[in-house]
């Protein structure tokens, strides 16, 4: 039956008062996430009408809310439902929201509805109860985040109490990135350098900021992003030029120059451009503020240096000329007005070099952890509040809001049921949404007694492309039950983005079982990093014939032609029995010859 004919079957059943039949058959045409916006609607408005001659009046709310008919949801939704809470945060009515938050036990998410509505008072009080609340025991990042919440209040009331708050904050984001990092979480560690540097931010503080900069930027060169390390770069760069920061400035774009370089990117030359003019700024701030010339002189030189790497030498002169102007030895600035001379009349260095562009920037490059990673923690992992938040939230694209609105009703089902085989179907609709917001009900779901359900939220693992991904996926791998490792195998299978890399190699050395370390490996050789590469050729060096074989297919089959100097160094320098395996994949790559 095409889906028309499904839509006329669907009213034929309503008009008749099969309203059963009627929501079973809208229910499968609403599962078609990717029809136009007319028909899907029409179908979502005969959905509601079936529920409500039901009396199925929650989940026809949430049908209601995904049409935008605020108010009907309301009318439908009891007050005690935390859903209405976040209703009436929808509409806008954020005090009503707070409160029915507070009624509920969630102090985090009142406070935030508070701050929405500019009630800052009120907002301080929810974030003071968020800080005692007993589950924040040993949660150190979490608390971390309510302190900087409530830091942040504080502040905005104008009470000196907020450094305090703030300072303790501080105190523990640091603690809790050094824990992470110690045991190769270094994505969560992003997540407090994030916070750190938003702190240095808004305080006017730039140890703090340059901290959390610089702790971003190395994560993010070990994970490969090679766009967002630029685009933290020039943010970082933006804030030092204006605090005046040159000596910073001029180094972060002369280590921006080599990055580029090191990464194959064309915007080497910008950056040591810019960092010879901003060396220049430096001596010239030091000048007016009459500080000793050598600190000058030493700016001066490395502008030169710069300068000197981009072959453009009329401006070399110019820079000697400054240096033979500063108040330094006789022979000194004798020495520099003879090197000016000997540049008079040398050639410059071509003109302005393409800057890092506009349209490569990332749009959601600094997300509010310290508002979403709470909310999450408060959320616990309830489908049902996770899921509306997706729904009503029009950043997310209309397919990801359709199928949060299916898992919405999948999870009423389960509440009217209680069968474990539709709570596995909401686990593998929470993977169809692709977001990063379903992890934790997954985590959550994954708890579950019943097989099925476990082995859904392995099956959905396959669609979510973050590394916290790989947390449940390794204990799915451990699992004793074949269907759910045989589940977790196909998502390894498939999981293989650039910041994979990292715990698919984890995976590959901690895991024994053969099936598993060949899996993973097929995903790393997925991978076109040169880091990948690297790990195939120390497997094609020490591991095992069956292992050896598969990296060596992988290396020949590489998409990243930088491997082949990579590999040829190690074929020159191999001696042993793999020197021929390496001819092969050279041969094979057409890297043999130069």
């Amino acid at each position: 039956m095409d889906l028309n004919a499904q839509a006329r079957a669907a009213r034929g059943h309503f008009d008749r008062g099969q309203f059963e039949q009627a929501v079973a058959l809208y229910r499968s045409l609403c599962a078609e996430a990717h029809v136009v916006d007319a028909a899907y609607d029409e179908w979502l408005r005969g959905l509601a009408q079936a529920l409500g001659r039901l009396r199925r009046d929650r989940e026809a709310a949430f049908v209601l809310v995904y049409l935008g008919q605020l108010d009907r949801a309301m009318d439908l939704l009891a007050a005690d439902d935390l859903c209405s809470a976040q209703v009436l945060q929808q509409q806008g009515r954020f005090e009503e929201a707070a409160a029915r938050y507070l009624e509920q036990g969630h102090p985090v998410l009142a406070a935030i509805a508070f701050e929405q509505g500019k009630h800052d008072a009120e907002a301080r009080s929810a974030w003071e109860q968020a800080c005692r609340d007993p589950r924040l025991q040993g949660a150190a990042y979490e608390q971390a985040l309510v302190r900087f919440d409530l830091g942040q209040c504080c502040l905005r009331l104008s009470d000196e109490e907020g450094h305090g708050h703030l300072v303790t904050a501080q105190r523990l984001l640091e603690e809790v990135a050094d824990s992470f990092e110690t045991g190769g979480l270094r994505e969560r560690a992003f997540d407090c350098y994030q916070i750190l540097l938003e702190l240095g931010r808004r305080s006017g503080a730039f140890e703090n900021l340059a901290e959390g900069y610089i702790n971003c930027i190395r994560i993010l060169k070990e994970d490969n992003l090679k766009y967002y390390v630029l685009q933290y770069y020039e943010d970082f760069l933006r804030e030092a030029l204006g605090r005046q920061e040159y000596h910073a400035a001029a180094s972060l774009y002369r280590e921006a120059a080599e990055y580029c370089l090191r990464a194959n990117l064309i915007y080497d030359r910008h950056y040591l451009q810019a960092a010879a003019n901003t060396w220049l700024l430096a001596a010239e701030k030091n000048q007016r503020e009459e500080g000793p010339p050598e600190m000058s002189e030493n700016a001066y030189l490395a502008s030169v240096d710069c300068l000197n790497s981009l072959e453009d030498y009329a401006r070399v002169g110019e820079v000697y000329q400054r240096l033979a102007l500063l108040d330094l030895s006789e022979s000194k600035r004798k020495r520099f007005g003879a090197i000016a001379e000997r540049y008079r009349g040398a050639p410059g260095g071509g003109g302005q070099a393409p800057p890092f562009p506009e349209y490569l920037r990332q749009a959601h490059a600094y997300p509010e952890i310290w508002y979403m990673d709470l909310v999450e923690w408060e959320h616990d992992g309830d489908v049902t509040g996770v899921c509306l938040s997706v729904m009503v939230d029009r950043n997310y694209p209309d397919v990801v809001r359709r199928r949060a609105l299916q898992v919405l009703l999948d999870q009423a089902d389960v509440g009217r049921s209680g069968d474990p085989g539709v709570l596995a179907r909401v686990a593998e609709g929470l993977g169809d949404l692709q977001v990063y917001v379903v992890l934790r009900p997954r985590e959550r779901l994954f708890q579950a007694d019943d097989v099925r359900v476990r082995r859904g939220v392995m099956r959905a693992l396959r669609c979510l492309f973050f590394k916290r991904t790989f947390g449940l996926l390794g204990a799915g791998l451990r699992e004793s039950d074949e269907t759910i490792r045989s589940a977790a195998l196909e998502a390894l299978g498939r999981l293989h983005f650039n910041h994979a890399f990292d715990p698919l190699v984890r995976i590959y050395r901690e895991l024994e079982e053969p099936r598993v370390k060949a899996i993973a490996l097929e995903s790393i050789g997925r991978i076109p990093s040169l880091e990948a590469g690297d790990f195939l050729i120390e497997v094609l060096r020490y591991e095992g014939e069956a292992l050896r074989a598969l990296a060596k297919r992988l290396l020949i089959e590489f998409d990243n032609r930088d491997i082949i100097p990579i590999l040829r160094q190690h074929y020159h320098m191999e001696s042993g029995p793999r020197r021929a395996d390496l001819e092969e994949v050279l041969r094979q790559a057409g890297g043999l010859g130069g």
